[in-house]
């Protein structure tokens, strides 16, 4: 889709099939996206004509300001389901963030290593397109070592370390009675040295995977809104958020090593890990911004 400026977001003939890609925003978007990139939404975006977050996923509009984009991906999953049932492959994006196939800055992110600064200026749609479209059913964020030669580092140290761990725990523990993961996984999961930056919410993945993983997690964050009345200060205000993120990118982990090591050209990280997939399955994430400024998380 592309955005005609008047709040109404129309069809552009050469999208590319069987690909559907959102791009989820609560703000005026930064720069032109593809015309593949179907804008969804939030907060004060939403217009009349739009792929708006009241009309696709109402239920969630009113926890938007603690799920922040996630409610973005439940409204892609409604829209995927409504009017891209033949797609393959699910992409997502965000106003600000989006994974390309190759680096487009030498810009590291000095708070956030495992992400690119790119300024709006250097990016085009023609740029853009080259760049997101991918050429296999995976692009994702190249993953990275929560353990570094100083320290171990797993999923429930690297979060308790920044956020509150108690959220994981209890998101975990609905997430087993939803049997999302089995009470044997439980250990591995927090135990999980490997993450992939933004889980199931950024870049492209096979379609039926997306669809089951994304419509189980929401199950999960419903029951958790509704059992938990959490009330967080500033960057912990999204808790079920960065939850979603850590077991979204344990769902992505565990259906790629389920792929075993078939490929002769592959991501590995430790000789004693299994296999992540072919290379082609990661790209980089990227972040826009007016200038090169870094980006600070937790702003």
């Amino acid at each position: 889709m592309r955005d005609t400026g008047q709040g109404r977001d129309v069809k552009d003939r050469s999208t590319p099939p069987r690909l559907a890609y959102g791009c989820a925003t609560h703000v005026p978007l930064l720069v032109e996206y593809p015309a593949f990139v179907e804008p969804i939404r939030l907060g004060a975006a939403q217009a009349d004509g739009a792929l708006n977050l009241r009309d696709l996923a109402p239920e969630w509009e009113a926890h938007h300001p603690i799920l922040g984009g996630l409610v973005g991906t439940f409204a892609m999953k409604n829209h995927v389901l409504a009017h891209h049932p033949e797609a393959d492959r699910i992409g997502l994006c965000q106003y600000r963030k989006f994974v390309s196939r190759r680096r487009l800055s030498r810009v590291v992110a000095p708070s956030y290593k495992a992400m690119d600064v790119v300024t709006k200026q250097s990016l085009s749609p023609g740029l853009l397109a080259e760049a997101m479209l991918p050429d296999a059913e995976w692009l994702l964020p190249r993953p990275f070592l929560l353990s570094n030669w100083r320290k171990h580092g797993d999923v429930l140290e690297q979060y308790s370390r920044v956020h509150q761990p108690q959220d994981l725990l209890r998101f975990v523990a609905e997430a087993v009675e939803q049997q999302l993961l089995d009470k044997a996984e439980v250990p591995r999961f927090l135990a999980e040295e490997v993450m992939v930056p933004g889980g199931i919410e950024l870049g492209v993945f096979p379609a039926e995977f997306w669809i089951r993983s994304v419509t189980a997690i929401e199950n999960v964050v419903r029951a958790c809104v509704q059992r938990y009345r959490l009330v967080r200060e500033g960057y912990d205000a999204r808790a079920w958020g960065f939850c979603t993120e850590r077991l979204g990118s344990y769902l992505v982990l565990r259906r790629l090593r389920a792929l075993g090591p078939a490929k002769p050209r592959f991501l590995s990280f430790r000789h004693s890990m299994p296999t992540l997939g072919p290379s082609r399955f990661f790209g980089r994430l990227n972040l826009i911004t007016e200038d090169t400024v870094d980006y600070v998380i937790g702003s």
